[in-house]
């Protein structure tokens, strides 16, 4: 019991001492220097699963960004093996999925998977880790999806076109554009961030998941909404106004209104508000932590279940009591009830993200 209550009293100790000791340790496969996909709630690698590449970029970026050197040598191995391995040898194109034993199963350029490469990329540049050729590689492969606005989802320009990689490709422009200061990363951001002022946010507050080749809306019964993206976008905006000291051009406290609508009873984010559901997975709620912060750092009243200790608090019951140290549960019901029998290593992002958000203000 000391040791859970220190993850909400001092959240850094829990990041430095047990999260990543376990994201660093039995979960990178030991034969290849890769992530597994995810563990068992014992803490057992899943071996059989098939791995995405996104999980390596992700990783990466984490480890790249603890200010740890070993973990560092850890993350530039991880980006290393994406580039290396992680393109299509016969059509060129960034890797999605690899089989249990990193043999190719899909390569369809996706939009996403070259947002956290470049996300991973500037992490690694900020380091002196990054190849000379790297870049130029990524930003040619994200030339390969622009379309008239925005970006397609992938090189066969798959339907329906997403907001999410776009906001994802947000973030790794501005993070480019803080280490390097070159125009053309802040042109990437600003595209995006107009696509999502005029396109992607509506008056209503929602923020809209999938459109058509022309960007507009698909229709209702197609449609759906994402809480904890609207609370991602919130910190990404503030980040955005930070490094560059420039106005987003979007009232931030609009779209945290619009995130708090959309709570369950219990206080948590559910994974999506259309449709209506009442799962309530882990990373949401770890990006509503981070828009939370954004609004208290910018001096907006917070009614008290809303402050970050007591949301901090509701995550530390919830999620992160799981016998295995360094450890969460990736999905519960509203009732309570756990719905998901593994963790998966992608969500060590979030988690660094938001602990890092809420510790030091990053």
């Amino acid at each position: 019991m000391i040791a859970l209550r220190k993850t909400v009293d001092d959240p850094r100790h829990w990041l430095e001492t047990e999260v990543y000791p376990l994201w660093s340790g039995v979960a990178i496969d030991p034969a290849t220097g890769v992530s597994w996909e995810a563990l068992d709630h014992a803490g057992r690698p899943l071996r059989d699963i098939d791995r995405r590449l996104r999980v390596q970029a992700r990783q990466a970026y984490c480890f790249a960004t603890t200010g740890r050197a070993d973990l560092l040598d850890l993350g530039e191995r991880q980006f290393r093996f994406a580039m290396d391995s992680g393109f299509d040898p016969h059509t060129g194109n960034l890797v999605a999925v690899f089989d249990s034993r990193l043999g190719i199963l899909s390569a369809p350029h996706d939009l996403y998977d070259l947002a956290f490469m470049l996300l991973a990329a500037s992490a690694l540049l900020a380091q002196g880790r990054l190849r000379a050729d790297d870049l130029p590689r990524l930003e040619a492969g994200l030339s390969r999806l622009k379309a008239p606005r925005g970006w397609f989802e992938n090189a066969a320009h798959a339907l329906p076109r997403r907001q999410n990689p776009h906001m994802h490709l947000f973030e790794a422009a501005t993070e480019m554009y803080r280490v390097t200061g070159a125009p053309r990363h802040l042109a990437i951001a600003d595209e995006c961030l107009g696509l999502l002022r005029d396109v992607f946010l509506q008056p209503d507050g929602r923020l809209l998941e999938y459109h058509r080749a022309d960007l507009t809306p698909v229709p209702e019964a197609r449609q759906s909404v994402e809480p904890g993206h609207m609370a991602e976008w919130v910190y990404l905006l503030d980040r955005y106004e930070r490094v560059t000291g420039c106005d987003c051009g979007i009232d931030l406290g609009g779209v945290f209104a619009a995130v708090q609508a959309r709570k369950l009873a219990s206080g948590f984010l559910p994974d999506s508000s259309q449709p209506a559901v009442l799962t309530r997975r882990l990373w949401p709620q770890l990006e509503y932590l981070r828009a939370i912060m954004v609004m208290c750092w910018r001096g907006h009243a917070l009614v008290p279940q809303d402050r970050p200790s007591a949301l901090m608090e509701r995550i530390h019951r919830d999620y992160l009591t799981a016998d295995l140290r360094g450890g969460w549960f990736d999905q519960r019901h509203e009732t309570g009830a756990i719905c998901s029998g593994l963790m998966p290593a992608s969500s060590l992002y979030h988690v660094h993200l938001a602990i890092r958000a809420y510790c030091d203000g990053e």
